[in-house]
C-alpha cells in the first residue's frame, strides 16, 4: 500500500510540473518569434545608395524608414562636407556680378 501511495505521490508531482510548463509557455511568447528593432536610421548609404528593405537612401546619405516612424539624430562625415560645400557656396563672390 505505502508503494502505491508513492507513486501516486510522484504521478501526482509530475501532472503539476507538466501543467506549470504548459502554464508557462501559454502565457509567455515564444522564443522563436523573433522580431528585431528597426531605427529610423542607423545604415549609411553613402558609398553605393542603396539600403536595406523598409529603408530609403536621404540627401544625407543615411537610410531612412520608409514609413517615416523614429527619428534620426546621425551626423555624418558625406552630410558636414555637404553643408561645408553649400555655405562655402553662399560666401564666395558671383562670377557674373563682376565682384
Amino acid at each position: 500500500m505505502a508503494v502505491l501511495k508513492s507513486r501516486a505521490k510522484r504521478l501526482r508531482t509530475a501532472l503539476r510540473l507538466t501543467l506549470l510548463v504548459l502554464l508557462i509557455l501559454a502565457v509567455t511568447p515564444l522564443a522563436a518569434c523573433f522580431n528585431p528593432a528597426q531605427p529610423g536610421c542607423a545604415f549609411s548609404c553613402a558609398g553605393d545608395r542603396i539600403c536595406p528593405s523598409g529603408y530609403s537612401c536621404g540627401n544625407d546619405l543615411i537610410c531612412h524608414r520608409d514609413d517615416g516612424q523614429g527619428t534620426c539624430a546621425i551626423q555624418t562625415d558625406a552630410a558636414t562636407d555637404m553643408a561645408n560645400t553649400d555655405a562655402k557656396a553662399d560666401t564666395m563672390p558671383d562670377a557674373t556680378s563682376g565682384q
